[in-house]
Formats: structure tokens, sequence, C-alpha cells
């Protein structure tokens, strides 16, 4: 993979895109991931596509993004990780532009202009917390991260715990060591970066009895670093491999399939919300739609239905729950 691409097959409507992606740095492992669905979407499409590398710099991908404007290039798709898409806010829609946000998900990023891929940040535990519930489960403990998609991860949990009547206790990832195999059975659930997650349950062990959930155990990655030690761990996803066709693009189970025959390994959801992405942003502007029109807008993708309400939230689909189990995800009803 470069860090820029342009389709070889040939655009009769001369679309041209682009986007960076963390190539390099703390984000690289999704920030690769999500520049391969956006170019497996661009050779699909036949659209031209350029991807920066901005090595996780705020700085790098305000520069890319300011020169894209400049140049007039008709579709930005946004970075990975909340934090980055924060950064370029203010200067895409500034400019009166929009940005298709498919890396970014904690809640504070509904802002006009800023279509949203994947839904928001404060639904990915709730599978989660609804199996605790079921499983007569007294008490979800929270394990918090620095940053604002941590925070708006842990502030779904305890609503949706506080709205079932499950106490949740916070602790700082800083002070996860006080929990061990020992630790009263309940529910343990996790949100850090991806390395932060893999440590703790690595160093939790098999043997804690209750439920565990992470935030990277929805990254194909977490079982393949963790091996047996990934069995039972719950984890959010954007998406997971169905057969539905959906108004725009192919199948879930297409897509996946497609995707493993040109790059030789199967997608996660980070590469599934990118492709998404270009296939929605795509159609808007061969609709020629405008924001108050895609705000409206109401279709489908691999993801499942696309829906913005009036803040700008994605509310089309949520985020679901998948168990690791025999050594691959399967989806958690």
């Amino acid at each position: 993979m470069t860090s820029a691409t342009t389709s070889t097959k040939e655009s009769p409507s001369r679309v041209t895109t682009a986007a960076t992606a963390s190539l390099t740095g703390q984000l690289a492992l999704q920030g690769r991931q999500a520049a391969l669905g956006l170019e497996w979407w661009s050779a699909e499409a036949g659209v031209a596509l350029e991807i920066g590398d901005d090595a996780g710099s705020a700085s790098a991908a305000a520069a890319a993004y300011g020169r894209w404007l400049d140049a007039g290039v008709d579709i930005l798709f946004g970075p990975y990780g909340s934090g980055l898409v924060r950064s370029v806010v203010p200067l895409v829609t500034g400019a009166g532009a929009m940005l298709w946000n498919h890396g970014g998900s904690a809640d504070d990023l509904a802002h006009p202009l800023v279509v949203p891929i994947p839904s928001p940040a404060s639904t990915y535990f709730r599978g989660a917390v609804q199996l605790a519930a079921y499983s007569g489960l007294e008490e979800i403990v929270l394990v918090v991260g620095r940053g604002s998609f941590a925070a708006s991860v842990a502030a779904g949990a305890v609503a949706a715990a506080t709205h079932i009547g499950v106490p949740v206790r916070e602790i700082p990832m800083a002070e996860a060591r006080a929990i061990t195999a020992a630790t009263p059975v309940g529910a343990v659930m996790v949100v850090g970066t991806f390395e932060e997650d893999v440590a703790f349950v690595a160093e939790l062990g098999a043997d804690y009895p209750g439920l565990i959930a992470c935030v990277a155990a929805g990254l194909l990655e977490f079982g393949e670093r963790l091996g047996p030690a990934a069995e039972g761990v719950l984890g959010p996803v954007q998406w997971i491999p169905e057969a539905v066709t959906p108004e725009l693009g192919p199948s879930g189970t297409e897509f996946a399939r497609r995707y493993q025959a040109m790059f030789g390994s199967p997608p996660g959801y980070v590469a599934a919300q990118a492709a998404a992405a270009g296939f929605l942003a795509a159609e808007a502007h061969r609709l020629g739609l405008r924001p108050e029109d895609v705000r409206r807008w109401r279709t489908s993708t691999l993801l499942g239905s696309f829906a913005v309400d009036k803040s700008w939230r994605q509310i089309g689909y949520t985020a679901r729950t998948v168990r690791w189990q025999g050594g691959r995800q399967v989806l958690v009803p």
C-alpha cells in the first residue's frame, strides 16, 4: 500500500477524492485498514483517490486538507481517529465543504457538514451491558482510558447500565492493575488504546470468572495477538459480514470476498466503514445532494441503514456486539 493511490479504471465523471490516514504512527493499525477500505472502494468505483499519511499528527492532517480544499477536490473523507477528525472539522466545514467521517465516532463529533458513517461511540457497550444484566452480574467495572472517545464509550455504558439498574464503578486506566482474577465476579469493560486493551485482558487472564469486554476486541488483530486468551471476550463492531444486499454497493459477504481477493486478508469493520463512506459520498455527489439533503437522506450500505438526525448523528444502525469463540468473532444475538 502506498500513501497516494489513483484508480486504474477510467472515471467518466472525473470525480476526485482524498483522505489522510495514519499509515504510520500510533494509529497505524487502524489507519492502514481504513486506507485499504477506501482503496478497495476507489478501485471498484473507478474514482480517483489520494491518501496522505498524517502519521497521527493533527497539523499534518490539517495541512493536507487545506491543500485539497484549495485544489477543489470533490469529496473529502475524514482521517482515522476521533482526535484527528476533530482537528480538521473547523477547516473543512469552515470552507463550506462536507467531511465524510468514517473514522471518528466520539459523540462530540456531531456537527453540521460532518457526515457520520459509524454509529456513536456511546452505543459501543450497550450490548455488553445488556448481556451483563441478563447474566445476573451485580456490578459493571469500567476501565477508562484518556480522551473524548473513551469518555463517550464510558458515558454510554453508564447510561445503559443506569437505565436497567446495574451499578457501575469507573476506574481510570492507570489504576486498572487493581482488578485481578480475585476481584468479585462482575463485568469488566475496558476502553483504552488497542495496546492498553490487549495488555489489560492478557494480565487479567482467562481465569477471571465474570464477563470481559473491551473495544479492541472488535478488531480481528485482537484475536491474533491474544490467541486462546481472547476466548469469551466481548467487543463492539460497526460491521460483520452479512448477505443482505443494500441500496448502495455490495452486501457485506460480497465485500469481504472481493476485499480478500484483492488484498489477501479478510476485512475488519474499520475497512468496511471506510468503503461504505465511499459508496455514500459518491452517490451523494452523483445526485448533487446539498448538506440539508444529506441530513434527510435515507439509504443503506454494507453497514446497514444510513440515517442522520437533526444534530448530525448516525441513527440508521447501532454498533453490534461480538464474542471471541473458537478463534473467531461470533455475533451475539
